[in-house]
């Protein structure tokens, strides 16, 4: 009778254990097919939750006079609660990213320090990485004299790292959501 139990008791955990993972499957497979549609129709936003700056000695210098809030360092700053996205609409990008970092050459008057760029992107590159499981995009885009190279990772949960390099400013990583553009609200005239 022992044996009985201990037999029926071990198939239920195998009998539960394939079920569980054949969900996981399915599910991965559902979130696989909403980002390969995203990034196929190009129509995307990814809001960044942490900014990863390249880590240097200004960075460590402001990081040791404790001007970031309590849990940031110079390597890794919390975005939650500041405006951020990117945007991908068809062939036009949009940013909107805060910078934390050294600048080589300053902004003009009343450009800020934010990455901040629209328009449509040259060298747009995507492409599915099944070793990694996931979709990569890199293109380069204009915004006055600075030219930022931009290297996307996205991933089945909707996550993803972002890299921006730029001649001007030194290199940062942005760790974020991806979700699909929210719909545009026109009312009946069009505002």
């Amino acid at each position: 009778m022992k044996n009985g139990l201990v037999i029926l008791g071990l198939m239920a955990i195998f009998w539960s254990c394939g079920s569980s993972e054949k969900a996981a499957t399915t599910a991965s497979g559902i979130e696989d097919q909403i980002l390969e549609n995203l990034v196929t129709k190009k129509s995307f936003q990814i809001e960044s939750e942490m900014a990863q700056p390249s880590t240097n000695n200004a960075m460590n210098s402001v990081a040791n006079s404790r001007l970031f809030l309590p849990g940031n360092s110079g390597s890794n700053i919390n975005l939650t609660g500041n405006p951020n996205y990117l945007k991908v609409k068809g062939d036009t990008v949009s940013a909107y990213l805060p910078y934390f970092g050294v600048q080589q050459v300053t902004a003009g008057y009343g450009t800020g320090s934010a990455i901040e760029f629209n328009g449509i992107p040259d060298n747009w590159k995507s492409r599915r990485n099944a070793k990694k499981n996931s979709y990569e995009v890199t293109f380069t885009i204009r915004r006055d004299t600075e030219v930022f190279q931009v290297s996307l990772t996205m991933y089945p949960n909707l996550t993803s790292h972002m890299h921006i390099n730029s001649a001007q400013r030194n290199f940062i990583k942005y760790l974020g959501k991806v979700s699909e553009l929210p719909e545009e609200n026109v009312n009946e005239e069009g505002l």
